[in-house]
């Protein structure tokens, strides 16, 4: 069972070295790993950082996106790239420690054979930040009839079987790909697991999905209009559906 770990990278030049640094040491010794930087149309200097820090290596390797189209289309294309069995996203931010993917690789590996996704539960945040996020997932859940918890929170962990039949044909561009991916797993039967992941302060660079009130509020309309597109979309599907039988 091999494992491909998809990090986005949108202007992170200052945070790309910390991360392959780690990336190497967590994944020292392991053949069942593949782990695939997203160029993801940066404005800085990734694509030179990633280029340099790259350079001969055999477990992470650099996927560019030469226009930026989305957090979302950024890690689709790193996706469509990767060699695993198993697939993963995260962030490149390092609030997250990378490591968490392989906590949740090893969880899944118990659980092989059933239908489920691990994801990662956020700690230690700070307490305004919690009841954003509990805010959004209780208007997500009640407009869309399912339950969803955290539901930005890294890593998020699938079967390449679930990638094949969910997130290849009418996965969103944006932030609300997380939001999309949950909403699939729960309503096909899929158990969700958890994993606890603990945030640690950005040091460099700009949080692109809500570090700061502006940012934030953008990312609440965007997925708030999502949220409500897709259920739109949904009651039109069922509507169709009785119309045809």
């Amino acid at each position: 069972m091999k494992l491909s770990i998809v990090i986005p990278c949108y202007n992170e030049a200052l945070n790309i070295p910390l991360i392959v640094a780690r990336l190497r040491e967590i994944t020292v010794g392991r053949s069942d790993v593949e782990v695939l930087l997203v160029d993801n149309g940066s404005r800085d200097d990734s694509a030179a950082v990633l280029q340099r820090e790259l350079q001969g290596d055999s477990v992470v390797r650099a996927v560019t996106v030469p226009v930026n189209q989305g957090y979302g289309y950024g890690i689709l294309q790193g996706l469509e790239a990767a060699t695993g069995d198993v697939l993963a996203w995260t962030h490149a931010d390092m609030q997250t420690d990378p490591r968490d993917v392989l906590v949740a690789f090893d969880l899944y590996k118990q659980h092989a054979g059933e239908k489920i996704i691990v994801k990662g539960n956020r700690r230690n945040r700070r307490l305004l930040e919690a009841f954003f996020t509990f805010g959004m997932q209780l208007v997500a859940s009640a407009a869309l009839g399912v339950r969803l918890d955290d539901v930005n929170a890294q890593p998020k962990l699938f079967s390449r079987a679930f990638y094949q039949e969910f997130m290849t044909a009418r996965a969103p561009h944006d932030f609300s790909l997380d939001l999309y991916m949950l909403y699939q797993a729960r309503t096909h039967g899929y158990r969700i697991l958890e994993v606890p992941v603990f945030f640690a302060k950005r040091l460099h660079g700009e949080a692109k999905g809500g570090g700061n009130w502006k940012t934030r509020i953008k990312l609440i309309r965007r997925t708030f209009a999502y949220i409500f597109e897709l259920r739109r979309t949904l009651a039109n599907e069922n509507l169709q559906a009785k119309k045809a039988s």
